[in-house]
């Protein structure tokens, strides 16, 4: 049975934003926030929406789009920028992953890098990851990139041109899309986006420095490209290859995967790009995680409250790094025949050896070594395949992608004890 969406309005400094939201009954976290490119809408992101049931999924009509309001002034990207930091805000998202397409990517990119409070990590999909001055003059954006609104003498007109353009990636359920994207107009039906917003939006896009904000952003950065680009020029593409390699130069953690299609990756391959947001949605949670274990303080020499079996909080942080640098070999070796044991797997054993040999390490190095798994562990992540059987430890036999999701829970409840822990104020046997 297909998902199903609700839709809602945000409004911000007199602008109505529409939105559709994919929840989800046992969402798992984080939710993801979406931005559609140019004279697209939020539908655009239906097929992906439909691959991932079990995550909270937020896609924004950006101003000028969809059904969100049409301003004829106020089209800049700190203003696109300041509605996608309200709705996040107001829909309670706390710290999505922010995915953008095409235009929306830049200003996914920089609702990532100036507000890192609200993305744990960003997908950006196939927009400018350089700056457009660099090889076109503005004169020239202006002609090439703003050709004119064709009207439609009807929505079925508006559909088959589209289908002209993906060809065999269409197919019916991308109606409702492209109706979301028409307004009527006399002698039919054209964009919701007009020329001169559109340009307003092209001059942002323009003046924009992706280079200056890739190091800003907080959490894992993948990037996609599509390898199809019919009528680039081959200095635009050379330009575009040596912009990623410059990135993965400011930031060696980034991803950057090359999709065999054209331009509108999530609609031609939704498979498989859903699978690659599912990998950094996970990626993001452990990140998020490790971060936060980093960042607490205090006495690691006191007991741990509950039910830890007479732990300090040094040893609960030595488990946390244990269990992290354990999921790195649990992913890679995911899907392989299960190694014959001579006894049966003892959680409590294993880890009572990998806190004891970790007792020596102070604070620091045990954070070092945590913060140095994680990065191990979004590589293994990375090229993963999450329905693969677990072949190790506690949850053999589970498809690895639950696995994760179990694990990540049991990391934050242990989080809780070890902050609980460390808390100022008396100890718990002061408290008896």
């Amino acid at each position: 049975m297909p998902r199903t969406h609700s839709r809602g309005f945000v409004e911000r400094a007199g602008v109505r934003l529409h939105y559709r939201e994919w929840e989800a009954k046992e969402s798992t976290a984080p939710p993801l926030f979406w931005l559609h490119g140019l004279s697209s809408n939020a539908l655009f992101w239906e097929r992906l929406a439909q691959r991932l049931p079990h995550r909270r999924i937020v896609a924004l009509d950006q101003r000028s789009h969809g059904l969100s309001d049409r301003p004829d002034e106020g089209n800049e990207p700190a203003e696109l920028v300041a509605d996608a930091a309200h709705v996040i805000d107001q829909l309670g998202l706390g710290r999505p992953l922010v995915a953008g397409h095409s235009w929306g990517a830049s200003i996914a990119l920089e609702l990532a890098a100036t507000h890192p409070e609200l993305a744990c990590g960003l997908f950006f999909i196939d927009g400018p990851a350089l700056p457009m001055s660099q090889f076109m003059s503005w004169d020239d954006v202006a002609v090439r990139m703003q050709p004119p609104f064709p009207v439609f003498a009807d929505l079925l007109e508006a559909n088959l041109h589209q289908k002209g353009y993906l060809d065999s990636a269409w197919d019916e359920d991308l109606e409702r899309f492209v109706e979301a994207g028409m307004r009527p107009v006399e002698g039919g039906y054209a964009s919701t986006l007009t020329s001169p917003v559109r340009l307003q939006m092209l001059k942002g896009m323009f003046t924009y420095q992706p280079q200056l904000l890739w190091g800003k952003v907080e959490g894992p950065l993948w990037v996609a490209h599509a390898l199809q680009r019919p009528g680039v020029p081959a200095a635009a593409e050379e330009a575009r290859r040596r912009a990623s390699e410059e990135l993965t130069r400011v930031r060696p953690d980034a991803r950057v995967i090359w999709y065999d299609a054209r331009h509108d990756i999530p609609l031609i391959l939704p498979e498989l790009m859903a699978l690659d947001v599912e990998r950094l949605a996970v990626c993001a949670s452990w990140r998020e995680l490790a971060a936060r274990t980093a960042a607490v303080g205090g006495d690691l020499d006191r007991p741990v409250p509950g039910d830890a079996p007479g732990w300090s909080a040094h040893d609960l942080l030595a488990h946390l790094v244990s269990t992290q640098v354990a999921m790195v070999q649990i992913t890679r070796s995911a899907g392989a025949e299960p190694r014959a044991a001579s006894a049966p797997f003892d959680p409590d054993r294993w880890n009572a050896g990998q806190v004891a040999r970790r007792r020596e390490r102070t604070g620091d190095e045990l954070k070092q070594e945590l913060v140095a798994a994680e990065l191990d562990l979004e590589q293994a992540l990375a090229e993963a395949d999450l329905n693969a059987p677990v072949n190790a430890g506690t949850q053999v036999g589970t498809p690895l992608g639950e696995a994760h999701q179990a694990m990540l829970q049991h990391q934050r409840d242990h989080l809780a004890d070890l902050v609980a822990a460390v808390a100022p104020g008396p100890g718990p046997e002061q408290l008896s």
